[in-house]
């Protein structure tokens, strides 16, 4: 495979790897979002969201317009839920399998 891609595939799950991001990309499954609003929605200061939504952008996970003051972000292309969608789906079963676990119910 081109190695171009893993380093641009490297590129996205770093665009994932953070709670803060993922919280601003699940926000972002409606539709087009100002900062002001994330900062609202999530309660992350404004600095730290803003360093979080350029860390995306610059990956090319993000699209992003400005209206006078007001800056605004999209996802560039909505598989990334998609992706996002079956890490949940992986994790939620191993989180599953853990209780279980815990509770002894399953045998290693």
């Amino acid at each position: 495979m081109d190695k171009q891609i893993y380093e641009l595939h490297a590129k996205i799950c770093k665009s994932l790897s953070s709670p803060i991001r993922l919280e601003a990309l699940d926000l972002l499954r409606e539709g087009e979002k100002s900062v002001k609003d994330m900062i609202a929605a999530t309660g992350t200061s404004q600095p730290n969201l803003s360093l979080h939504l350029k860390q995306m952008w610059e990956n090319g996970v993000l699209e992003r317009r400005q209206k006078g003051s007001v800056v605004y972000y999209r996802v560039s292309n909505p598989e990334v839920f998609d992706a996002i969608d079956i890490f949940r789906r992986i994790l939620s079963k191993k989180l599953s399998r853990e209780r279980q676990l815990a509770k002894g119910r399953i045998r290693r």
